[in-house]
């Protein structure tokens, strides 16, 4: 009977084991993007071009405005950043829900608090210092 019970723990926990995402299964994309805050450096901007470009929270931008910009979360949560009415500098309030589209495609959702809008940005380029998207919609 102990055998039994032992044997049948043992595959328990491999069930359990092997069920765990690890971090090979997380997207690289992902890791770069989530709990992070992006903000938005619009000096850096082409003219004439439909190309945003996002730097993390830390950054050393030039002196400048209160910046946009996001926070989103591993579980799906949406946070923007937008500047504050007594330019006290940029303020985040949370507004929806993010997912993955595609590869490189990030659907957006606001809450109805926000006007319910929806939206989704084509990441040209994420690296840990840089985020490039061009909005789709």
């Amino acid at each position: 009977m102990m055998r039994l019970l032992t044997l049948l723990l043992t595959v328990f926990l491999f069930a359990q084991l092997a069920s765990c995402k690890s971090d090979a299964d997380v997207k690289p994309t992902q890791t770069k993007l989530i709990d992070r805050t992006w903000l938005r450096s619009h000096e850096e901007e082409p003219a004439n071009s439909s190309v945003q470009i996002y730097r993390p929270e830390g950054y050393a931008f030039p002196p400048s405005w209160p910046r946009t910009g996001f926070l989103f979360y591993a579980d799906g949560r949406l946070v923007t950043y937008s500047p504050a009415a007594n330019d006290g500098g940029s303020i985040p309030t949370e507004v929806g829900t993010w997912t993955w589209e595609q590869d490189a495609i990030i659907h957006t959702q606001f809450s109805a608090q926000y006007g319910s809008g929806k939206y989704r940005l084509r990441v040209i380029e994420l690296t840990r210092d840089v985020l490039k998207v061009q909005q789709l919609q």
